[in-house]
């Protein structure tokens, strides 16, 4: 350690208060964390389950399942569903049932003839046979029914083993759902109390999303005592889990190919060229990270399945990377956002194998970073031809 490391580490300690600032966090007090539920499937049916039924104590009369179903009939592309008839139903007419025939979530209306089948996945992944299981099952059950619509609900979204049939839902649109139903809704205090802890139980421990005060008071220390911190993060095992080592040595052997670029020191995020033509990494540390790069690619594994995100960044951006940040959002058919920290533009799982699980995991880190560039690939073209237009 030099004299300049020496004395970025005695300046942090003289200055340890400045960690105060994030006791508001870890005291932070939220009812699903204290009850240890924050990813329990059963729970979380329990709580959508009783949102959803426009009957219950919560007051908040049909807006929920209402705009569930508005956001559902968006994503419906066949021309066997009338959408319009669909959202003009009488939600009132619902009723919600939980594990019937062990369906997670079933919304009937015997009056509109209709039923929507939910199939909430969270931590664990599909069982085989399940899927068909369920439709089978709701033939019979719901044969009086002139529309069953099947709906795969996950963190992400991710697609089903048949997503024909199976329409891919996400938390983040749950969460979309439920924050437009409470909108100007006068809700008891209690109620309003669980409604707020589930949705920032959601956001925290399902979608992975970031607290923006928390990011900037992060910030703040670090860009104070950057020294300090980064001897820190280079020296200490930040993860020494036998997986991260498997997903960080696959990583390094495809930067090895140059088909990445990955700085190892046991992370799980790295770069491309290509993509570092099109957004050019910061000059200094200044990105929604804390890093000169304004994107990345990032691993993280749920249970037993192995996901891979691109992630842009909206932080000190000049107009040229804001520009061509706007043209990838679009190329990716996503909704244009103003102001954002992190906007994640992509993102693909694989299911791990419990028989020989390190060969596993490590052809799926391969995979799936074989998919996103393939990605990139269509989304770099994608954009060029927008900014051509």
């Amino acid at each position: 350690m030099n004299e300049i490391e020496k004395n970025a580490i005695k300046e942090f300690l003289f200055d340890i208060n400045c960690l105060r600032k994030l006791d508001k966090w870890a005291d932070d007090f939220n009812l699903f964390d204290v009850l240890k539920i924050t990813k329990m499937e059963i729970r979380h049916s329990n709580i959508l389950a009783w949102l959803f039924d426009p009957n219950e104590s919560h007051a908040l009369g049909d807006a929920f399942i209402k705009e569930f179903v508005r956001i559902l009939s968006e994503k419906i592309d066949d021309d066997k569903t009338d959408c319009i008839s669909l959202m003009l139903q009488d939600f009132y007419s619902y009723q919600v049932y939980r594990e019937a025939n062990h369906m997670d979530i079933v919304l009937f209306s015997r009056e509109e003839k209709t039923a929507i089948i939910i199939e909430n996945k969270i931590c664990s992944g599909e069982s085989k046979h399940q899927l068909t299981d369920y439709y089978e099952k709701s033939l019979y059950e719901f044969k009086d029914c002139t529309e069953i619509l099947y709906v795969f609900l996950t963190p992400y979204g991710i697609d089903s083993s048949n997503p024909e049939r199976w329409i891919s839902y996400s938390y983040e649109e749950i969460i979309e759902a439920l924050e437009c139903a409470v909108e100007d809704k006068l809700l008891r205090s209690e109620v309003s109390l669980l409604i707020k802890n589930y949705i920032e139980t959601v956001r925290k421990n399902i979608m992975r999303e970031r607290d923006e005060e928390l990011i900037r008071i992060c910030n703040d220390i670090y860009n104070k005592h950057r020294t300090a911190l980064r001897l820190i993060f280079d020296n200490a095992n930040i993860d020494n889990s036998a997986e991260s080592e498997i997903i960080c040595s696959a990583l390094q052997e495809l930067s090895n190919k140059g088909l990445i670029i990955y700085e190892g020191n046991n992370k799980r995020f790295f770069a491309t060229q290509t993509m570092d033509k099109f957004l050019p990494p910061l000059n200094s540390p200044d990105s929604s990270w804390g890093t000169n790069y304004i994107y990345w690619y990032w691993f993280e594994k749920i249970d037993d399945r192995l996901i891979i995100h691109f992630e842009l960044g909206g932080d000190n951006l000049n107009e040229e990377q804001l520009q061509h940040s706007n043209l990838l959002i679009k190329a990716a058919g996503k909704k244009e956002r103003k102001g954002y920290r992190y906007y994640r533009i992509f993102y693909k799982s694989e299911k791990i194998s419990e028989n020989n699980f390190d060969e596993s995991l490590s052809k799926a880190v391969v995979r799936l970073v074989n998919a996103a560039l393939e990605n990139e690939r269509k989304l770099l073209e994608k954009a060029a031809e927008l900014q051509n237009d």
